[in-house]
């Protein structure tokens, strides 16, 4: 069995989908470091580019009627949270996707399976699979059951924006002062480094975070921050 064969294999059984066509599914976990290695024609942008659409219009239409007692900008905040990035990279490690997209050999040996980056890509376009395949309802389906969670705790949170943002207008609300983060430490392997922050307003800290990147480590401080201010009297 080819390693296209191994990966498209695994990836149905960790969809719970059959695909008509088997194609549509490699090219979905094809990075463009393996095609270019084997000198394929077909990779996973354009269905990338297909799913990030389709994602936003079906979670759109989810939470619009989720949710009516939001506003137009809770509801832009609620989807971004959601579609983003980093939570399309963590559905895709709880699917194991890391395991079978197909990935050359630099991006192997420099941490391809676990990047943040690659892994949303092939998410995204692991949908625009679907929804070529199987139509509009099995991706509706496939979608709100991979978001579902997600949705309902994004959608109790008090604070739906960026904690960065969330954090800077409220310390300009209550001290008329920016948040300032400062890096504390880089640890691990180069590959995989980590990253330690601590935020602080007017010389006092208020959150430390750790991450596998300097925004990630500074987001989980701002949340921290945010949770410790929150608690102040005023």
């Amino acid at each position: 069995m080819s390693d296209h064969e191994k990966a498209v294999k695994k990836a149905q059984e960790a969809l719970g989908i059959k695909f008509n066509d088997e194609y549509l599914l490699r090219v979905a976990l094809t990075h463009s470091s393996f095609a270019y290695e084997i000198g394929a024609a077909d990779f996973n942008e354009k269905l990338e580019f297909l799913g990030d659409s389709v994602l936003g219009i079906i979670i759109t239409e989810y939470i619009f009627h989720a949710f009516p007692k939001f506003q137009e900008g809770g509801l832009a905040k609620l989807r971004a949270n959601l579609v983003r990035a980093e939570t399309l990279a963590e559905i895709a490690r709880e699917l194991r996707v890391g395991e079978f997209v197909l990935i050359g050999r630099g991006a192997e040996q420099s941490g391809g399976r676990r990047n943040e980056s690659i892994l949303a890509d092939c998410m995204e376009a692991i949908i625009g699979a679907v929804y070529i395949d199987q139509g509009i309802e099995v991706t509706r389906d496939f979608i709100i059951e991979l978001f579902r969670g997600r949705i309902s705790e994004q959608g109790k949170a008090k604070e739906l924006g960026d904690p960065k943002t969330t954090l800077q207008e409220l310390t300009m609300e209550r001290w008329s002062a920016l948040p300032d983060y400062e890096m504390v430490s880089q640890d691990g392997p180069a590959h995989r480094p980590i990253f330690s922050a601590a935020v602080t307003v007017r010389g006092q800290v208020y959150g430390r975070g750790v991450g596998t990147s300097k925004k990630r480590a500074q987001q989980i401080a701002a949340k921290e921050a945010l949770k410790e201010i929150s608690k102040l009297e005023f």
